[in-house]
């Protein structure tokens, strides 16, 4: 595809949520400010950047600094937990994953990673359209959110080298779960990439929940000190669990290490 086709299909399937690189062409999926999602970009703010070049760039900004925290990937199995356009999945399958599943829900976002897929040639790289805590690790799994008419929550073990979330978690109904179904899921390592609860001691174990005014949404925040006790007692010794900060301290990525995780829960 040459460069001014692949512009002219890039604006075909904008708007894009998330910048997307074709080196091959030298351009990104939001180059024209016109096919990028312009929101509230918080999370890819940094003193450098104003709120809307956080939006068009997102999240290369986040990207920066997520990177230098990460393990070798080269080899590994990937699950990506609301994967978008395919940012962080392609990320992982340049850094040498041996493959890497993506799972989101929003049928325009899977549409459009699928699309870049594609004109990328990544052939390791596969996107699903399941809830993750639908999910069960299955090739086709059931599409769609969790809802009231579920009857359980899949927990299969040791399904994938690496599981990744990044500001995910915040938006689940049963966040803490999700944690440990990551866990089990994850055979060497979970990286959770999550809001810090701003203006609150940071010491203390609290959690905050905000809901949209039409409860369309809602977002969890955490202290450090609430995610590290709380990975902790699912057995998970604290020298193998990490916290970067970054972003001004309003974010953190977990790098959590699996190898003495004693995969079985101890009293009630």
């Amino acid at each position: 595809m040459t460069r001014e086709e692949l512009q002219s299909e890039i604006a075909r399937h904008a708007p894009w949520y998330q910048s997307i690189d074709f080196p091959e062409q030298g351009i990104s999926t939001t180059d024209d400010p016109a096919n990028a999602m312009i929101d509230a970009a918080w999370d890819n703010k940094t003193d450098e950047i104003s709120l809307e070049e956080a939006a068009r760039l997102r999240p290369k900004p986040k990207w920066r600094f997520i990177q230098q925290f990460l393990p070798p990937l080269a080899g590994l199995e990937v699950l990506e937990i609301g994967s978008n356009c395919g940012f962080f999945s392609f990320e992982f399958a340049r850094l040498g994953a041996r493959s890497v599943t993506g799972l989101d829900v929003a049928p325009k976002w899977l549409a459009n990673a699928e699309w870049a897929r594609s004109v990328l040639g990544l052939a390791n790289v596969r996107f699903l359209d399941c809830d993750f805590m639908r999910y069960g690790g299955e090739e086709n799994p059931a599409p769609g959110l969790l809802s009231h008419l579920d009857r359980e929550v899949p927990l299969p073990d040791n399904r994938f080298d690496v599981v990744f979330m990044s500001t995910v978690l915040d938006h689940l109904f049963f966040p803490l779960l999700a944690i440990y179904k990551m866990c089990r899921l994850a055979r060497e390592w979970v990286i959770i990439d999550v809001p810090v609860a701003q203006g609150i001691d940071e010491t203390n174990a609290l959690a905050r929940l905000a809901v949209a005014a039409d409860n369309s949404h809602h977002g969890f925040t955490f202290t450090p000190a609430f995610l590290t006790s709380y990975v902790v007692r699912l057995g998970i010794p604290p020298d193998d669990i990490r916290a970067f900060r970054y972003n001004g301290g309003r974010n953190a990525t977990y790098v959590i290490n699996l190898r003495r995780f004693a995969r079985t829960l101890q009293g009630a």
